[in-house]
């Protein structure tokens, strides 16, 4: 699932809200985002988006670590490492 979701705003900040509604909608696909003053402050979001966002966090995450592994570096002697470090 994309950023091309269904969206639809929902005010938190009147009289008792349809929440159950916008976790329905979540369920289907849909993105709601809760207003306060007419200004988005939080969304009800499917949790497929949630697990999207989190594996191309990992998938970023993982690119990094390879991507430092790959830079050279100084090598140092174990022995000199231990003397350092009080071994």
């Amino acid at each position: 699932m994309g950023m091309s979701e269904p969206v639809r705003e929902l005010p938190a900040d009147g009289p008792a809200q349809p929440l159950a509604s916008a976790v329905g909608d979540a369920r289907h696909g849909v993105v709601t985002h809760l207003t306060v003053g007419g200004q988005r402050v939080a969304a009800i979001v499917p949790e497929s988006l949630i697990e999207a966002l989190r594996a191309a966090e990992d998938a970023e995450d993982a690119a990094e670590a390879d991507a430092a592994f790959d830079e050279p570096g100084e090598d140092i002697q174990r022995d000199q490492r231990k003397e350092e470090l009080g071994f």
